[in-house]
């Protein structure tokens, strides 16, 4: 977020984590967030567990849904998202500005 407040608007995350490996758990945690990120994607460094999220398509959390399931409608969110934030980041092209400021600031 402070690379926005500084004139980065285009930041993001590698999601599920990138030097460790991940539990189901939390890479499902971490697409929820990325929906909301310009940019993320789901990367990770060599010598770790796979994580892409049909890795997790057997593993239900609290016995209800699976994490893939739970990582898919975090993807549709984002979708539902992407062409506010391409016709917001245009603007910010043009005119300057922040695409978004956390509470903290």
């Amino acid at each position: 977020m402070t690379s926005n407040i500084v004139g980065i608007p285009m930041a993001g995350s590698d999601i599920c984590g990138f030097n460790d490996d991940t539990t189901p758990e939390l890479c499902a945690r971490w697409h929820m967030l990325g929906a909301f990120y310009p940019f993320s994607r789901n990367h990770n460094a060599w010598n770790t567990v796979r994580q892409e999220p049909y890795i997790f398509a057997n593993e239900t959390y609290e016995g209800s849904i699976t994490y893939t399931d739970i990582m898919r409608k975090a993807m549709r969110n984002k979708y539902c998202l992407i062409r506010y934030m391409y016709t917001e980041l245009s603007f910010l092209s043009k005119e300057g500005g922040v695409f978004f400021k956390p509470l903290f600031f």
